[in-house]
């Protein structure tokens, strides 16, 4: 079996923060996101796993990998921005394809955090698609932002419905799978029936349910997990693992400020601010303000008037 971690989208939704870099490595407690998930890889056997990225953000990946404890494989995208991008199917489709692969799979979205143990997902795999699926408790929080996934008695799914407007379960997909080998050659034919659905691979799954009849498993787990798409799921993340506290990098000075349930990156300078729930990137300047719920780009100088905030 191959491991296969798709970090090529654009994370626009996290934009100005992901400008220059990829949302996998964004910093969660201090640690880019791509290496809890490498650091989950590690009690399996095989290959070292595969970063399928884009040639925009290859440039950073690089340089992350020279100074990473984990040994991976980059493969490059041919796409520069969001309007060219392949998608998370059609990434998937363009590694199997360039590296002529034609092994299970598992594969693993690169902006996703797990505590459940990989081991016992892999081992779990019994020749069919296999998907990680974790109870949201929620219907609400599911509309049009996740999978929706109904299964039996036996763990099988029986309907799966890419973000759908009435959750029919609180069960949703968490984008770690298993793909038995003889399903990647149906990849193609799916891309080429559609558009929209490269995207997201819930459409990939719902239509190997639906229009191929290949039957998929649930493998349901109760432990953390971290879809991080926006500035609220990344605090989240960031807020779990730092047990409430906010995260500072290196070299930044809080100058006093009060920061709460924020996310600061490499040498930001704060001044008399009051900061809540904010994501702050490298180099910023800010000073006599008080900000709330805010992604600031790097470099930002902003200077409000002493005394007024």
């Amino acid at each position: 079996m191959k491991t296969i971690i798709l970090a090529g989208g654009y994370g626009t939704r996290l934009q100005p923060i992901t400008a220059e870099r990829p949302k996998s490595l964004l910093p969660v407690a201090g640690k880019p996101i791509i290496e809890y998930i490498l650091s989950a890889t590690e009690s399996l056997a095989g290959a070292p796993p595969f970063i399928s990225t884009n040639k925009r953000f290859l440039s950073a990946f690089r340089k992350w990998q020279r100074n990473s404890p984990f040994s991976v494989k980059i493969i490059t995208e041919p796409t520069m921005s969001e309007s060219e991008k392949l998608g998370t199917v059609g990434s998937l489709n363009f590694l199997v394809r360039k590296k002529r692969i034609r092994d299970d799979l598992l594969v693993i979205a690169g902006d996703n955090i797990f505590e459940f143990d990989l081991k016992d997902f892999v081992n779990s795999f019994q020749d069919k698609f296999l998907i990680a699926i974790y109870d949201i408790k929620d219907k609400e929080k599911i509309k049009r932002k996740y999978g929706n996934v109904e299964i039996d008695e036996k763990g099988r799914i029986i309907d799966f419905i890419e973000k759908p407007s009435s959750p029919k379960t609180t069960l949703v997909s968490t984008a770690c799978y298993i793909f038995p080998k003889r399903v990647l050659d149906t990849i193609p034919e799916f891309l080429s029936q559609t558009e929209k659905g490269k995207d997201a691979m819930g459409y990939f799954c719902s239509w190997l349910l639906k229009e191929k009849k290949i039957p998929i498993q649930s493998f349901v787990f109760k432990d953390a997990w971290f879809d991080i798409g926006s500035r609220v799921s990344y605090l989240a993340a960031n807020r779990y693992y730092l047990k409430g506290e906010s995260y500072s990098g290196k070299k930044s000075e809080i100058i006093n400020s009060k920061v709460t349930d924020s996310i600061i990156f490499d040498e930001v300078v704060l001044q008399n601010c009051e900061i809540t729930s904010c994501v702050i990137d490298d180099y910023c300047r800010i000073s006599n303000l008080k900000l709330k719920e805010c992604l600031i780009g790097k470099g930002t100088i902003i200077k409000g008037i002493p005394g007024i905030r």
